[in-house]
């Protein structure tokens, strides 16, 4: 019932073509492939264990060479059954192929979690013999990495049961996470008729035109989640207490500092972003006291953050999306436009929003020498358009970066979130371009950047002070039901405090974000990000041409460097407040924008 009431939008046939990768999930390649890895993962066991730190030069860069042979192909097969399960989650032969690389890769891991605990112990002298090695340029900085983070490992046989724990343990409950809330079906009445709306469906009327349809499609989206507030518990729990448990195995200062070291970046550097960002909730206050003067209404509430400022609540089609995005990537230099659209004909998009289809959106990359691919649920609102140039922007991101081997591919999570922002704001200028002529849709538009930021921004910090809190105090105790909601409560009002009225199912809302349970702490990447880019930006627009051979630089590290040192590509200085602060000054400079050209309207 819920594809005969879709409204069609052009995306409905923009599938993935995953042949690329494997034929199905039967294929005959996967099994022999995973056979082989462990294989394979085994003989490097017997060849290298107890003499890492031995090792010359040229030996160690072999030993780098032959693990990124067989860490790829790992990879590459996990991304094929993630992306199937992913693209229809009930789907039983791709949670078993998932379930199998999962066990495939805790053997490949555990055939070689000694090389990195040895290389750790690798002494300074070493070290220094290593720096100057031309073979080992590549690698010097995981070999850094590896042993900054020795005082934080176990010995080798607890790190292998802690691999073999995690299949049952928290890959278990993220699954179930997924598994339940993707198989989640609304119904709701709209227009006299009532339609079966996915998850992605319903939350999309989050920016209908109708206040009532607003209110209530939260309402039912909440009380989901209410209804099934036993399982959320349990696996938020569960996955908080096992972080928990980590911390205290491994030794770190706080919860929060475990992602921090992933990152490579200093806890206060963090805390700086927390506090900035914290400190400027009186802009979130100041604009949405704003939007309810622009709606015309007497209250705001939080169903209505979102509301379109149109009547007509404009929609794209897919072909019309497509078209203002590749533009915008054009506008700003031909190379970005040419890796954008190689993800359209490459077949390397599924768009549509579906039955039984993963919510949100993301984009995929796994080694190299293979290009990304991005999954949306597109409904041809203005927020899908910049989703899409979003994913694009990670997509091109990986495409830099594909010069680097697979162990320096990927940029920590906080980089890697820039490309796909500044992509946005990308498209935001080439939209103020096209309507020039049209004050009204420039409201819109800015109203709707300057929610984005605050969705990126201040939403992401308050979702990162919802787990700092939660974690802290699962310390001591189990939380309950109500322990969360009451957090989450205290993080709504401090972020909005009087410019809305708060509705009790947002209570519930902490239960539906899934990155606290896939990885957590990963929200701070995209206020990290976000903040990052608006100095980027503003420094793009100070120096044109001289700025893009540097980000392209700066994008094509991956994480080949410490974070500092790649931001230090485009001059900027991560450590200092005023960094920062920039950000804070972009978004006001924005709502005094729109403040005088609300005021020249209502005067016209």
């Amino acid at each position: 019932m819920a594809e005969k009431n879709k409204i069609l939008n052009g995306s409905e046939n923009v599938l993935w073509d995953l042949s690329e990768l494997f034929s199905s999930h039967d294929d005959p390649l996967i099994p022999q492939h995973l056979e082989k890895c462990k294989n394979v993962s085994k003989l490097f066991q017997d060849k290298y264990k107890n003499r890492v730190v031995d090792l010359i030069d040229s030996e160690l860069e072999m030993a780098y060479r032959e693990m990124i042979n067989f860490f790829s192909k790992m990879v590459q097969i996990s991304q094929f059954a993630n992306l199937l399960l992913s693209s229809k989650t009930s789907d039983n032969n791709a949670k078993q192929l998932v379930s199998r690389v999962e066990e495939a890769f805790s053997e490949v891991s555990n055939n070689t979690v000694f090389f990195d605990l040895e290389l750790a112990k690798l002494s300074d002298e070493k070290f220094e013999l290593f720096q100057v090695s031309s073979s080992l340029q590549d690698h010097l900085y995981r070999i850094s990495r590896t042993r900054d983070m020795e005082k934080y490992q176990l010995s080798e046989d607890e790190e292998k049961t802690l691999n073999l724990k995690n299949i049952t343990g928290k890959s278990a409950f993220k699954r179930l996470f997924g598994e339940l809330s993707s198989s989640f079906e609304f119904e709701f009445a709209e227009n006299g008729e009532i339609k079966q709306y996915t998850g992605a469906q319903l939350r999309s009327l989050r920016y209908h035109h109708d206040k009532d349809i607003r209110a209530r499609a939260m309402k039912t989206f909440f009380a989901k989640y209410e209804e099934n507030k036993i399982v959320f518990t349990s696996i938020f729990n569960s996955i908080l207490k096992d972080y928990n448990i980590s911390k205290k195995l491994r030794s770190y200062k706080t919860p929060i500092s475990i992602r921090n070291m992933v990152n490579d970046l200093n806890d206060d550097v963090i805390s700086m972003v927390v506090d900035v960002t914290t400190a400027s909730y009186p802009l979130v206050h100041r604009y949405y006291k704003l939007k309810k003067k622009l709606l015309g209404l007497d209250t705001l509430k939080l169903a209505d953050i979102y509301a379109p400022l149109q009547e007509t609540n404009e929609k794209f089609s897919w072909n019309e999306s497509k078209e203002l995005v590749l533009d915008a990537f054009e506008s700003f230099d031909g190379e970005f436009y040419k890796y954008a659209k190689l993800m359209f004909d490459q077949n390397r998009i599924d768009a549509p929003s579906r039955k039984n289809k993963r919510g949100g959106a993301f984009c995929s990359s796994s080694t190299p020498d293979l290009n990304p691919y991005i999954l949306l649920n597109f409904n041809g609102k203005i927020r899908d358009v910049a989703t899409m140039a979003h994913e694009l922007g990670h997509a091109i991101h990986a495409m830099y970066s594909n010069k680097q081997h697979i162990l320096n591919y990927h940029p920590i999570l906080p980089l890697a979130e820039t490309a796909s922002v500044f992509s946005e704001m990308i498209l935001t200028d080439q939209l103020l371009n096209k309507y020039d002529d049209d004050n009204q849709f420039k409201i819109s538009l800015i109203s709707s950047k300057l929610e984005d930021i605050f969705s990126t921004s201040h939403r992401q910090n308050m979702f990162t002070r919802f787990e700092i809190e939660a974690h802290n105090r699962i310390e001591k105790n189990l939380l309950s039901s109500e322990d969360f909601c009451e957090i989450y409560q205290n993080e709504l009002e401090n972020m909005f405090g009087d410019s809305v009225e708060y509705q009790p199912e947002y209570r519930w809302e902490w239960s539906a974000i899934p990155h606290m349970i896939n990885v957590p702490f990963y929200v701070y990447s995209y206020n990290f990000a976000n903040l990052i880019v608006m100095a980027l930006y503003q420094q793009f627009l100070e120096e044109k041409d001289i700025f893009i051979p540097k980000f392209k630089q700066f994008l094509s590290m991956g994480g080949s460097a410490k974070p500092t040192t790649i931001i230090g590509i485009m001059g900027q200085d991560i450590n200092k407040r005023e960094f920062w602060q920039k950000g804070v000054i972009y978004i006001e400079s924005l709502i005094d924008k729109l403040e005088i050209m609300v005021n020249n309207t209502g005067n016209e």
